[in-house]
């Protein structure tokens, strides 16, 4: 089980939580690669060699990363196969207003209906409070929102709010997941080298009632 570790990242934390997965799941022996799609968006890594894929992007100003969506669009017809998942990093989470955190949701699921990808698993992170990475005006701006909110505005620091014990549950979950996507040895075996070759892991392997 080989999975790709996708996100895109502007701050950084949806980066270390990506990187945090990668290891979680090299440490149960499961392979793992990570690749920020914001570095070079015009050479993908394409999806072909890979078992399964987790997606990750931030929320800034109620929308997610432009340059990831492009890279899902591109690869929409493996994704359809491919186990797969999507998390989120957002402020908006962490909010004690349930309408908040139902837009953060609501906004997820517009996404995803964009570049026309549903994946079996969807996920939350809280993200982080970047001050020192923000210019004058944004780092303003989020200390008078955080303010507003409560939260911490003191720009001489930087805050995070990443749950990681649920990056770790997210990470076994997922795991159990791609493991029910496997189809048994005697299954999988190629009778002939002209067959076209299957995924030995697919959404389409699993049983009617988990699906």
């Amino acid at each position: 089980m080989r999975t790709l570790i996708v996100y895109a990242t502007d701050e950084g934390q949806t980066e270390k939580i990506g990187r945090r997965i990668s290891d979680e799941l090299n440490e149960r022996q499961c392979p793992a690669d990570h690749y920020n799609v914001a570095l070079d968006p015009n050479d993908p890594i394409a999806l072909d060699a890979y078992d399964a894929v987790i997606v990750g992007s931030p929320v800034h100003h109620s929308h997610f990363d432009t340059r990831l969506a492009e890279y899902l669009k591109n690869f929409s017809e493996p994704l359809r196969e491919i186990p797969s998942a999507f998390f989120s990093v957002s402020l908006g989470i962490l909010s004690e207003d349930q309408a908040e955190q139902d837009q953060v949701r609501e906004l997820t699921d517009a996404y995803l209906a964009e570049v026309g990808w549903n994946p079996p698993i969807k996920i939350h992170f809280a993200g982080a409070l970047q001050y020192s990475k923000y210019n004058w005006l944004k780092r303003w701006l989020m200390s008078a929102i955080v303010r507003k909110g409560g939260g911490p505005a003191d720009t001489q620091f930087d805050y995070e709010f990443t749950d990681w014990e649920q990056v770790n549950q997210f990470v076994e979950r997922f795991v159990a997941f791609v493991e029910s996507c496997k189809k048994p040895d005697q299954e999988y075996t190629q009778h002939s080298s002209y067959e076209i070759p299957t995924r030995r892991y697919s959404i389409h392997n699993r049983p009617v009632s988990e699906v």
